[in-house]
């Protein structure tokens, strides 16, 4: 299995959760959507080899987004995701937590709208390096061919990133982070669990990097 290719595992029961993140190498747990129970993150982090802990806003308290998140850092998540937006006493607890643990920070920007310019995007980069990113996730939105180019060009000026457009439009940005400079790039379990709009799924995205592969072979 590709380790550029981080399964991301929402809306599913736990226990289908524990079987799919033991199968692939890196995997975003979003807690926010299979709602685990604080005791239940240790045994997750067992089935996971890598793995982000994820926890959007909207299903939970900031109170309760904090007691999930501290408890995967502990439990030895190799990263953590924060939105860029997050109130900073809450990012902040976590960022100092996870230093603790040696457990990497995400810090994640999402525009579910647009691409925002050139000069907009370097500065969310740039301050997100600032609240303690090791990481830089820009998930925006593409409406043309010009909105994935210029999400592209970011990775020729900054390391640390994972940057994409998401919906129809952007799925070519999708596949093509890891050649940019990403670690890794996201894909759903399957086409009924997808947990952002355009993403292709795990095996879609296998398929077209080992056809990738052997081209390059030749």
């Amino acid at each position: 299995m590709n380790r550029k290719i981080c399964v991301s595992l929402g809306r599913i029961p736990f226990g289908t959760c524990l079987q799919l993140a033991s199968a692939w190498p890196l995997v975003e747990i979003r807690m926010d959507l299979i709602k685990p129970d604080p005791e239940k993150i240790e045994t997750l982090a067992m089935h996971c080899r890598q793995w982000i802990a994820t926890c959007r806003p909207g299903n939970h308290t900031e109170h309760d987004r904090t007691v999930l998140l501290a408890a995967a850092i502990r439990a030895g998540a190799t990263y953590a995701d924060i939105e860029y937006e997050a109130e900073p006493g809450y990012r902040q607890a976590l960022v100092d937590l996870a230093k603790q643990y040696r457990c990497k920070i995400i810090i994640s920007y999402h525009n579910f709208e647009s691409t925002p310019d050139i000069n907009t995007l370097n500065r969310i980069i740039k301050r997100s390096t600032a609240m303690g990113a090791d990481c830089v996730k820009l998930a925006v939105t593409a409406n043309s061919p010009a909105d994935c180019a210029r999400i592209m060009s970011l990775y020729s000026r900054h390391s640390g990133l994972v940057a994409f457009a998401m919906g129809e439009a952007g799925k070519i940005t999708r596949m093509a982070a890891p050649f940019l400079g990403a670690d890794f790039t996201f894909a759903s379990i399957d086409e009924a669990h997808l947990t952002a709009p355009g993403q292709l799924t795990a095996s879609q995205m296998e398929v077209i990097y080992r056809i990738l592969d052997e081209n390059k072979r030749k």
